[in-house]
């Protein structure tokens, strides 16, 4: 059994969500997400920073993150604040 290091209980969002980029604003599929955190996927082999803000959903307001790890497309992030 893995051990869970998040701290805080992971709610499944599979929603679409955003990064405000600087060359404008990318897709993302949000798997999950905590009060602190998500996991999100990239649609492609998009660059992405190790600082951005994400919209979680579509019209919601955007919160700065900050990368926590990469596999492959999928992200894990760190809201800062």
């Amino acid at each position: 059994m893995t051990e869970d290091r998040r701290g805080t209980f992971r709610r499944n969002a599979f929603t679409f969500g955003s990064l405000l980029l600087a060359d404008g604003e990318v897709n993302c599929l949000v798997w999950d997400a905590t009060d602190t955190g998500a996991q999100i996927e990239m649609e492609d082999d998009q660059p992405v920073p190790d600082r951005f803000p994400l919209r979680l959903t579509a019209g919601g307001d955007p919160r700065p993150a900050t990368v926590a790890w990469r596999r492959s497309r999928r992200i894990g992030i760190a809201f800062e604040g």
